[in-house]
């Protein structure tokens, strides 16, 4: 047995072999909290915001970071990010909505989306925010006349194709055409037929690209910014005026591996390399504005839209062992926590680094680990990946061992198992790290379990409730009882 050489950032610590964030002891808030619960720090949030907009800015003089709200729309963390001085993307009428109750200005907003409602444009027309994505020649044409209807004048940005491939998994990439989103340079000229017949009502103020999400290595950015350098010349020779702004997206990533440059690799480990990030998103948003300055120049504004790089390793998921078993040659964790609240480990397969928080100083083991619900799918390993893999390993038998972990790098997703301190059991609590981006929004009620509480760590060593536990009302509230009306 070793000891874990994992690593976690250094706001995070190691008390009397408690996890602590922030200095505050993390097996003391599911004391007073429950479990499962999620614990965010006001500190590491904030200093994610202003990190990744000063190297923007020291990159470009007119660079905007727009938060992609739809990794974290929680009305706390809302608020902090506009403290700290960005702008805000929004992506439904919903999203504006909470983005308006938190404080941000129409002309703080873009709005993307490829399936926006005529009631959700119609209130970003009449609110004229700053810019709307637009993501196909019919939306632009629906966009057209609303605004020609309403007497007023849309402001419209173009979301094109680059044909840049970005993103840990399939499902998160976006820059090419076998996504759903964008434009394709046969769809831009149909756009532009439909703005030179509504001039009055359109208003072309810039263009925008998003190639995915995760892209851990600059030179897909430095891609998208020469894209939008060829397109930005072309649109402002075909429209016969400037456009006030190039949008680059967002994408930026967070290190989910935790591994240390010179720790051993595990076996299986090679999973792992499709979440880590070996460079700070802060510091890959300095070079990809530095070249949109050279190769777009500075009289024009670049946005940003971070996300996920910019609330992900915000947070912890604490989640208690219910149950332990022996199967398969391995010990097995039963948590309270399974993807009813962290969607992406079953959707995209997404990893979580995890720790037994109780138990910092042990020796580890490995151990298969699985949630609570009545549902094969919900374990924190790649079940699909690990059955198809054999699957073809049998249909195979002519491959090299070399082959065979090539063929499990494409297939497998996920670790088949985590190495946590060899004395857990029932009743311990395990961290799951980073998961800040893309779970509260995504919770749900599934097998009747009740979405997690939230609370956050402040400034002043306070922690606040920023989302309640549901309670059993919750499961019921939005249905009709038997003697209804």
């Amino acid at each position: 047995m070793t000891i874990a050489a994992h690593r976690v950032d250094r706001h995070f610590g190691n008390r009397n072999g408690h996890l602590t964030l922030d200095g505050v002891d993390l097996i003391s808030l599911t004391e007073k909290y429950g479990s499962p619960l999620f614990v965010f720090s006001e500190r590491k949030l904030r200093d994610n915001a202003s990190n990744f907009l000063k190297s923007a800015r020291a990159g470009h003089p007119r660079a905007t970071v727009c938060y992609a709200s739809k990794a974290c729309s929680n009305l706390h963390v809302l608020r902090l990010i506009r403290e700290e001085g960005l702008d805000i993307e929004i992506n439904s009428g919903g999203e504006l909505h909470k983005a308006l109750v938190a404080g941000f200005a129409p002309q703080q907003m873009v709005f993307n989306g490829v399936a926006k409602s005529v009631a959700e444009l119609s209130e970003a027309i009449a609110l004229q925010i700053r810019a709307i994505n637009v993501d196909s020649p019919y939306e632009l044409k629906r966009i057209a006349e609303i605004a020609q209807g309403s007497g007023r004048r849309a402001a419209v940005s173009l979301r094109l194709i680059p044909g840049i491939a970005g993103g840990a998994t399939p499902g998160i990439q976006t820059g090419n055409v076998t996504s759903k989103f964008g434009m394709t340079q046969e769809e831009l000229g149909e756009a532009l037929e439909i703005i030179a017949a509504h001039r009055q009502a359109l208003d072309v103020v810039g263009m925008h690209l998003h190639i995915g999400s995760q892209v851990t290595e600059a030179d897909a950015f430095l891609a998208g910014v020469k894209f939008a350098a060829a397109q930005m010349q072309a649109l402002n020779e075909k429209l016969g005026m400037p456009l006030q702004l190039v949008n680059l997206g967002g994408g930026y990533p967070t290190d989910y591996a935790h591994q240390q440059p010179t720790m051993p690799r595990r076996p299986g480990s090679n999973e792992l390399d499709h979440f880590a990030a070996p460079r700070s998103a802060a510091t890959m948003v300095g070079e990809v504005a530095t070249a949109a300055k050279r190769w777009i120049g500075d009289g024009i504004d670049v946005l940003f839209e971070p996300g996920r790089s910019l609330v992900a390793d915000c947070a912890v998921l604490l989640s208690r062992v219910e149950s332990k078993r022996q199967r398969g040659g391995l010990p097995w964790l039963y948590l309270d926590a399974g993807y009813n609240l962290l969607l992406d480990s079953a959707s995209v397969r997404w990893y979580y680094h995890m720790q037994t928080a109780n138990r910092l100083d042990a020796a580890v083991t490995d151990f298969r680990v699985v949630g609570p619900l009545c549902d094969s799918a919900d374990c924190f390993f790649d079940v699909e990946g690990e059955y198809l893999l054999q699957s073809l390993l049998k249909r195979l038998p002519e491959l090299t061992p070399d082959q065979q972990q090539a063929l499990r790098s494409e297939v497998v997703r996920l670790p088949a198992s985590r190495p946590l301190a060899r004395d857990t059991q029932p009743g311990d609590i395990i961290a799951l790290h980073d998961v800040g981006a893309y779970s509260l929004e995504e919770m749900f009620q599934y097998c009747g379990r009740l979405r997690a509480a939230a609370v956050m760590i402040r400034w002043d060593d306070q922690v606040q409730v920023i989302r309640s536990r549901d309670d059993h009302a919750a499961l019921t509230q939005h249905e009709r009882s038997d003697d209804a009306a």
